[in-house]
């Protein structure tokens, strides 16, 4: 089903990307405790307003590592963002979440909401629109069969802004490196 005009929740509960998605935030959770212990995964009501986790510096969306193309492979320099959802509302850019947290190859990249908004508004000429993903940088995007908005940046572009790197916890090994973060 995946694709198709109506397709909806119940249907992407349980896909790959879905499944992909968990495991990023219960790994970012891990981390995200080791400096505040009292995080908790958000409720089923904050996650319609684009939440998953909240801890003392406030509410964080996490998004995990993206390709550029269905069936490629994930690459961290690839951030998508979404100006409007697969039934044309607004995307997660305007959800009510303080903090987006990007998933890299050895940690994730957390900056504001708002702050990140801009700087897609800014980069992004989504009146530009594309028809493959592979010419989505800084253009519009939308899939086939949604009333998405989408456009990538870069994972640079995030450095150019307010930023905060919470590494990854290995759990292979107990030998674990944190690094402080204060958002």
């Amino acid at each position: 089903m995946r694709g198709e005009k109506g397709q909806t929740y119940d249907d992407w509960i349980g896909s790959e990307s879905w499944k992909g998605g968990q495991e990023a935030e219960d790994a970012f959770g891990d981390a995200l405790k080791v400096k505040y212990p009292l995080a908790r995964r958000a409720t089923l009501q904050e996650q319609y307003k684009h939440i998953d986790w909240v801890c003392l510096a406030g509410s964080i969306d996490v998004k995990a590592l993206k390709s550029r193309r269905r069936g490629t492979a994930k690459d961290e320099d690839t951030i998508w963002v979404e100006f409007k959802n697969n039934v044309g509302k607004p995307g997660w850019l305007y959800g009510e979440q303080d903090f987006v947290a990007f998933e890299g190859l050895q940690d994730y990249i957390i900056v504001r909401t708002g702050v990140l908004r801009r700087l897609a508004e800014k980069l992004c000429n989504t009146s530009e629109l594309v028809d493959s993903p592979r010419d989505a940088l800084y253009k519009g995007y939308s899939r086939r069969n949604r009333d998405d908005l989408i456009s990538i940046i870069k994972r640079s572009d995030l450095l150019t802004i307010v930023h905060k790197k919470l590494k990854k916890i290995c759990h292979t090994s107990t030998n674990t490196t944190q690094e402080t973060l204060n958002f």
